[in-house]
């Protein structure tokens, strides 16, 4: 009976040593890891995988293990764009970028064409949440999918796993961050020059699981997706309504838990570039929102060269983004 119980102790002793000292550095695998993936990655390390009738577009670091977990980042395109142009835009898949010390894998889903716009244009790839995305579409179920695919195909750290976007993407992305299944799936959150429509916005039928880390960027000079908001596109369609850009921002504070909209702190840390933070962390370390403001920059992605058509005195991707989503994780 001692023998037993002396075991037992034993059993338990050697089940705690095991266990991490700090389980918010501990890496949850999945199912990928551990044998190489069965993807035909090109000698650049991409590769486009059809899910369904849809498809994505998947790179992977030059640097990838399969017995080492890395953080994955999503991104989704403007309306009209593709995988390959939210690539170009982002830099995402460049050499050298880390997360967690480690490559990143960058994933790029591409949208159903539309059911197009009232300007006459034909219509392009959109996401849901928009006036002119396919009304039976569920793209929510669709990038559950993807992220359930790159899991068990890729070794990924699943508490590592975040989402961003431009225009129409970027209004997506705000979506999920609105979810309350894909809130609790990414760890964080970066939608651009976003185009947030009356179905994405944090306090209209937002429901996340909890906080949400969110980092959002768009230009006073943007003539697409004004920073002060509109009523009605100019045909006088209000289904093309848009938040003012600030309150947006305050509102996803007060969604996370702050009792003030009133911002933390106001920087500027890039030329021509105000910084606003609410951190209302000391409660719930999840509960940050950063909005930055660029003078002068139009409908683009933040980049020093000018890929997305504005120039800026900083890559938004490597300069914010990223140590961003390095300073989130799930729990």
């Amino acid at each position: 009976m001692i023998a037993l119980h002396l075991l037992s102790l034993l059993s338990l002793f050697g089940l705690a040593c095991s266990l991490p000292h700090n389980p918010a550095t501990f890496k949850r695998t999945t199912s990928g890891c551990g044998a190489p993936s069965p993807w035909a990655f090109d000698s650049t390390g991409h590769a486009t995988i059809t899910l369904s009738d849809r498809s994505f577009l998947v790179h992977i670091p030059a640097n990838y293990q399969a017995n080492t977990t890395h953080a994955v980042v999503f991104s989704f395109h403007g309306y009209g764009k593709n995988s390959q142009n939210q690539e170009l835009i982002t830099g995402l898949s460049e050499k050298g970028l880390l997360l967690n010390k480690k490559g990143i894998i960058a994933v790029y889903p591409l949208g159903v064409v539309g059911i197009g716009r009232d300007d006459g244009d034909p219509p392009g790839p959109a996401w849901q949440g928009a006036p002119y995305a396919q009304p039976d579409v569920d793209d929510v179920a669709f990038t559950k999918d993807v992220v359930a695919s790159v899991s068990s195909n890729l070794c990924v750290d699943s508490q590592r796993i975040y989402a961003s976007g431009k225009s129409n993407g970027g209004g997506f992305t705000n979506l999920l961050a609105c979810d309350s299944t894909t809130s609790s799936l990414f760890a964080a959150f970066a939608p651009v020059s976003a185009a947030l429509y009356a179905d994405t916005h944090p306090l209209t039928g937002c429901t996340p699981s909890g906080s949400v880390p969110l980092i959002n960027f768009h230009g006073l000079s943007d003539t697409v997706i004004r920073f002060g908001g509109q009523l009605a596109d100019k045909e006088g369609d209000t289904a093309y309504a848009l938040p003012n850009i600030t309150i947006y921002r305050q509102d996803w504070a007060l969604q996370d838990g702050c009792t003030t909209t009133v911002s933390s702190s106001l920087t500027h840390p890039f030329t021509d570039t105000t910084l606003k933070e609410w951190d209302c962390s000391a409660t719930d370390t999840r509960a940050v929102v950063r909005g930055y403001t660029v003078t002068g920059l139009g409908h683009s992605w933040p980049g020093t060269l000018g890929l997305d058509g504005g120039v800026t005195t900083f890559n938004a991707t490597t300069a914010a983004i990223l140590p961003f989503f390095d300073a989130h994780i799930l729990p």
